[in-house]
């Protein structure tokens, strides 16, 4: 699925974009709002892969944005007017849908660029992950990660060196880690499977560190790893 967040003030256009999104069976909306000033606080907290971004809305107009945002998902504008097409295009923009938006088969177009470079995005960054630390984002080899344990409204990332703490579930982590080097072996947890050193029945240990493993999990690992 391929998380979105929608910026429009019209509220006719904002729930017409809803019903679309909904129709797909592809993309998922965390966040909805009417103004880019309204967005900024969650787009802070929250990565999503994908936002619908209106042009012309008051205070903030969706090229200000752009230009601020400190993670750039993928962006499909949503505008009435054709004339902010090149000024768009420059920040690499997915698609520009004129309003109303109302031609599924366009939109599930637009969508499925998206997905595309979604897909040769994930690709290319399987051997790491970009943390936010403080403002900045920080680029995390996957080799290094030991495990990913739940935080409440954060995860913590055990790595070689240190534990970074990032504001994350950890299901929207699962999805960007490369399958074949983690697992979810518990609700809290998410391994690394070339760095366990013993299992048994209950836990499995990496670095001296003891992690449980849930019933609803053992047969997926036990399929993972290499038995003699």
């Amino acid at each position: 699925m391929i998380s979105c967040a929608i910026i429009e003030d019209d509220s006719i256009s904002r729930t017409m974009i809803e019903g679309l999104a909904e129709k797909t069976n592809l993309l998922t909306v965390e966040g909805s709002f009417a103004s880019a000033q309204e967005a900024m606080p969650w787009l802070n907290k929250h990565q999503v892969d994908l936002l619908f971004l209106d042009i012309e809305m008051p205070g903030i107009s969706g090229i200000d944005l752009l230009r601020v945002l400190a993670h750039k998902p993928e962006v499909i504008i949503v505008s009435s007017k054709p004339d902010y097409a090149i000024d768009a295009f420059e920040f690499s923009v997915a698609d520009y849908l004129l309003k109303p938006v109302k031609d599924y088969s366009r939109f599930l177009h637009a969508v499925n660029k998206v997905a595309a470079r979604l897909s040769k995005t994930n690709t290319d960054t399987d051997n790491h992950l970009f943390v936010k630390v403080d403002s900045l984002l920080q680029k995390l080899s996957v080799e290094d990660v030991l495990w990913i344990e739940a935080f409440g409204d954060y995860v913590k990332i055990q790595t070689i060196e240190k534990i970074h703490t990032v504001y994350s579930t950890l299901k929207k982590l699962e999805e960007r880690l490369p399958t074949d080097k983690f697992l979810r072996v518990h609700r809290s947890f998410i391994v690394n499977l070339e760095k366990i050193s013993n299992i048994d029945s209950t836990n499995l240990e990496i670095d001296k560190k003891i992690i449980p493993i849930s019933e609803n999990y053992k047969e997926q690992l036990l399929n993972k790893i290499k038995i003699l």
